[in-house]
């Protein structure tokens, strides 16, 4: 892949995403305003990597590499100041991953690294076959896929990035977990407990101990009218003493 004709990029394609957002903007009204901005990012990675692999370039000696490794050993190999095989070589890791950045932003089903890193790879062997087919110039090399891959799976890390340092537990400055909500939900048993200790004894007084029952007044026995006759005249008044008889009175009389 050559990464020469930048000033095209900035140019022609920058106005072009910039159009494309403007026409998100005015279709969204009302909507997120990061809308807008995501489409015209996204469409600027599209135009950028379809310009950077799909311009026709001069012949070729050597149209397909497939040895792997070779453009590693290319730039560790090369002079002090020969830049040029650090260029292709970073390049080539960087083209896919603004797409990795961006694409799971419109599309759900790109929620992990590993399919982020799939579609990337088979991006990736697309654009190699269509060079190798159709564009002439253009060298299709197994490297290009690999780095490829490798900037692509950057940049679904960088998208769940985010994600896994909000799914850690939070810590404090000393360095220990914060257990706000912890101690609270302790505090809360606490008390439940000893409210639980409080109703105990009530309650298990209540249940070994029987009843208190209010005393009934006895109930009279049934008596008969000749008998109540009597208990009436031995409760009702008191009885008078016995009259003396005559007998009795003249023989006291005669002493």
């Amino acid at each position: 892949m050559a990464f020469d004709g930048f000033m095209a990029v900035v140019t022609v394609l920058l106005p072009i995403a910039v159009a494309v957002g403007t026409a998100s903007a005015v279709a969204r009204r009302g909507a997120d305003p990061r809308e807008p901005l995501l489409d015209a990012a996204l469409s600027y990675s599209l135009l950028c990597v379809g310009y950077l692999v799909f311009l026709p370039q001069p012949p070729a000696a050597e149209p397909v590499r497939p040895s792997l490794g070779k453009d590693v050993s290319t730039a560790l190999t090369a002079g002090p100041g020969d830049l040029a095989p650090w260029v292709q070589l970073v390049g080539n890791v960087l083209l896919l991953l603004p797409l990795a950045v961006l694409v799971p932003q419109r599309l759900p089903w790109f929620d992990s690294v590993v399919k982020i890193a799939f579609g990337g790879l088979l991006l990736s062997v697309s654009i190699e076959l269509t060079q190798f087919l159709v564009i002439p110039g253009r060298v299709a090399a197994t490297d290009d896929v690999v780095c490829n891959t490798i900037g692509a799976a950057l940049g679904g890390i960088l998208v769940r990035l985010p994600r896994w340092l909000g799914s850690r537990p939070q810590h404090s400055a000393s360095g220990r977990t914060d257990q706000t909500v912890w101690m609270l939900i302790a505090k809360v048993e606490r008390e439940r407990g000893v409210l639980g200790e409080q109703r105990r004894p009530m309650s298990s007084g209540g249940r070994g101990s029987a009843p208190r029952q209010t005393p009934r007044p006895p109930v009279p026995a049934p008596v008969s009218p000749g008998s109540a006759g009597c208990a009436r005249s031995g409760t009702g008044r008191a009885r008078r003493p016995p009259a003396p008889s005559s007998g009795s009175g003249g023989a006291r009389s005669a002493a």
